[in-house]
This record gives C-alpha cells, structure tokens and sequence, in this order.
C-alpha cells in the first residue's frame, strides 16, 4: 500500500509537466497547477511533521544528539541551563518552524502589497475612466487589475493617450477577466503554498505555471468579449516596456509569459483546446485533488502514532565527553 502511494506521488509530480500547457483550458491548467502546489505542500509538511515526531525516536538521532554539554562545557548547565538532550530535540522542530516563518512571510507579503495598492490608488486616483476603471497618472502605458478585495481596473493617463479604442477596451476587458474570474485570490492561495512547498526542486515552475494559466484565462475572457485577439496582442506588446509590476495585489497586461501568450493570441488554432489533452487534464487534477485529501485525511493517523511513540519507554541518554 505504501508502495503504490509513492508510486502514485511520483507519477502525480511528474505528469504535469509532461502535458502541453496550450492543450489544456485555461482554467483546468489553473486547476492541475494549483493542485500540484497544494500536494508539494501537504508532502513538505508530513515530512516536517514526520521529523518532529518520529526521527527523535531514531537510533541514529540519539547517538548524534545526545551530548551532555554539562560534561563537556559545565558552565552552560550551571549559569545558563543548558541540555546537550533539549537542544538536540530542539534541532527537530527547525524544519517546521521554517516552514511556518515562510507562510508567515508570504502572508505578510501579501497584506503589505494589498495596503500598498490601495495606498497608491487613493494617491494616484484621477477620476472614472471607461468601462468602469480608475485612471491614474503618469505617461507609461499601465492598464492593470489592482487589489484584491474589491479590486479595481486600472489605467494610465499614458494609456488612454497611446491606445486606439480597439487595443483600449482588449486591454481593459483582460483586466476585468481577472476579477471576474476571482484571479487575485487564486494567486494569494497559490503564493501561500508555493511559500510552503518552495524547498521542493520545481515548486517555482509549477507557481509560474499557474500564473500562466490565469493570465490565459484572462486573455481568453478578453478575446469572447471583443472578437479581436490582435487588439490584444499589440496592447500587450506596447505595456511590455512600462507595464506595472506583478505581484499577489497588482496584476498588468505583460504579467508572465508573454511569447507564448502573444503566440496563442495571433494563431487561434493553436490556442483551440484538444479533446484529449482537456480529458487527461481534467481526470490529472482530479487525481491530485484526491491525493492531496488522502494525505490530509492520514496527517493525524501519522501525528498519533507519533506521538504514541513519543510516548513510549524513553532510551537512556547517551552522554559523549
């Protein structure tokens, strides 16, 4: 049984990546991308959790730990209280403390760049522009979606004075995909588990997959709503240069993977989804959906015989001089 988990987790890391990113719809390569983020997490945290609990039992951890620093260096147990044993238990809980501080971190990352969105907005505000947008200052071509409660369109005073009214509304409506489709939050939730599973090779590529599967939904959204793709492609192609920066409050046109979204846009038949890849696509996120479950569901089995062990007739201490 064990076996066929781990075969199951390997052959659920690795098929993502074998799947044609333009063969899949937009929204279910955001859903296998960010499926594959929140199983390298439940794995990164079963195997802190597995530290904590079960390799302070092991034989190994003993003969490496278990040095009596009041034999060796009285004068840590005498003025400053310190046990070789403690300190060696201690060891065993670093790796779930990092992986806490680095939620922690994204998280405040996170609500810092919301403040400072909102911040920018009120400073920045000129007016209702078109189809319900802010405009703001400044001479750079910046049509962005900015915040993510309540988030608004954005755009640029050099944008309305460089775009035609094609290229205004594509870039205006891609922007309007991303909070319509509640984007902002699906890239808070697949930053938080990236910042969980950063420490698994290939955990990067798989955040910078996910953004570009929204970044194709929007565009998508874009091109049902305006029939022109072209329009599209060249406001990308004039935002590139002064387009505002990505981030988990604030999302521009030339966000990620620009050529191959740019490809996509001008051969629409490339962009056409495949019956096949858009099955196994579908059937692979479900599998990781139920995986990521199963782990979750075994998370306090594991904790419990863990701590069942812990428990347990305590080996004497093995004191190195």
């Amino acid at each position: 049984m064990t076996l066929l988990l781990v075969a199951a987790l390997v052959a659920a890391a690795i098929a993502p990546h074998l799947l044609p990113r333009s063969s899949l719809s937009p929204m279910t390569g955001v859903a296998v991308w960010l499926s594959v983020l929140a199983l390298r997490a439940m794995l990164v945290f079963l195997v802190a959790l597995a530290v904590v609990l079960y390799v302070p039992a092991t034989q190994l951890f003993q003969v490496v730990t278990h040095w009596c620093v009041h034999a060796i260096v009285p004068f840590f147990a005498t003025h400053l209280g310190f046990s070789g044993h403690r300190l060696g238990d201690a060891a065993a809980l670093v790796p779930g403390l990092a992986i806490g501080i680095s939620v922690i971190s994204a998280l405040f990352v996170i609500w810092r760049a919301g403040r400072t969105v909102r911040r920018w907005l009120s400073r920045s505000a000129l007016g209702a522009g078109p189809r319900q947008s802010v405009i703001i200052g400044g001479p750079e071509v910046v049509v962005a979606a900015a915040g993510i409660r309540g988030a608004s369109v954005v755009v640029s005073t050099g944008a309305l004075a460089t775009l035609d009214e094609d290229e205004l509304v594509a870039g205006l409506e891609h922007e309007r995909g991303h909070i319509v489709r509640r984007h902002p939050y699906l890239v808070v939730t697949g930053r938080v588990l990236f910042a969980a599973a950063r420490v698994l090779p290939g955990s990067a590529e798989a955040l910078a997959q996910l953004h570009f599967h929204l970044e194709r939904d929007a565009d998508e959204y874009a091109v049902e709503r305006t029939g022109n793709p072209l329009a599209l492609a060249s406001v990308i192609c004039k935002a590139a240069r002064d387009d505002a920066q990505a981030g988990p409050a604030l999302a521009g046109l030339a966000g990620h993977a620009v050529p191959a979204r740019l490809g996509l846009l001008l051969n629409r038949r490339a962009a056409r989804t495949g019956l096949l890849g858009e099955i196994g696509g579908r059937g692979l996120a479900a599998v990781l959906i139920a995986l990521v479950f199963a782990l979750a569901v075994a998370a306090p089995s594991i904790a419990e015989a863990g701590i069942a062990g812990m428990q347990g007739p305590a080996a004497a201490p093995i004191c190195h001089r």
